[in-house]
C-alpha cells in the first residue's frame, strides 16, 4: 500500500470513530471510506481514474489525470463539491458523493466541409461552382458521464 493510500485509510478511520462520538447529523451520512475508479469515456484517449477519501463532511480526491484542486468557485455549501483534474472536472454530490459522481471533459472534433473556392458562369448565364477545396474546422465537444465507484476500503 502507497503512502497516499495509507494516509487515505488513517484519515477515514479517524473521521468515522470522530463522527461516532459527536452529535447527530442533520443530514444523511455519506458511505464514509475510500473508493476508487476508472472510467474510459470513447470519445477521448484517456483514461479517467482515481480514488477518493469520503468522510462525514468532505470529499478528498487523487486522480489521473492531475494534479485535482479543490475549485472554490464551482463548489457550494449545497451543491456539488467539485474538483479540477487537469482538464477533467470531477463533481461529488455533498450527500451521497459515491452515488452520485461525475466527470465532465471536452474532446477535439474535426469537421470536414467541401467548400466551394472558385465559380464560373455557364452558358445559361448561371453561377456554377468550377473548383471545390476541402476544409476542417476544430470544435470542442463536451464529454460527460458517471463515475462508478468500487470500494476499497471501509472504517469499521
Amino acid at each position: 500500500m502507497n503512502r497516499v493510500n495509507a494516509t487515505l485509510l488513517v484519515v477515514a478511520a479517524t473521521a468515522a470513530a470522530c463522527a461516532k462520538s459527536g452529535a447527530p447529523a442533520t443530514v444523511p451520512t455519506p458511505r464514509v471510506g475510500v473508493f476508487r475508479f476508472t472510467e474510459r469515456p470513447a470519445q477521448i484517449s484517456q483514461t479517467i481514474e482515481g480514488r477518493i477519501l469520503v468522510t462525514n463532511d468532505s470529499v478528498v480526491v487523487d486522480a489521473t489525470p492531475g494534479p485535482c484542486r479543490y475549485d472554490n468557485q464551482a463548489s457550494h455549501a449545497t451543491g456539488p463539491i467539485v474538483y479540477q483534474c487537469a482538464d477533467v472536472t470531477l463533481s461529488f454530490d455533498r450527500f451521497d458523493p459515491v452515488g452520485h459522481a461525475m466527470y465532465r471533459t471536452s474532446t477535439t472534433v474535426t469537421e470536414r466541409h467541401t467548400v466551394c473556392v472558385r465559380y464560373t458562369t455557364d452558358a445559361s448565364g448561371h453561377q456554377v461552382c468550377a473548383q471545390t477545396e476541402t476544409q476542417t474546422n476544430d470544435r470542442q465537444v463536451p464529454v460527460t458521464g458517471t463515475l462508478h465507484m468500487e470500494t476499497v476500503a471501509r472504517p469499521d
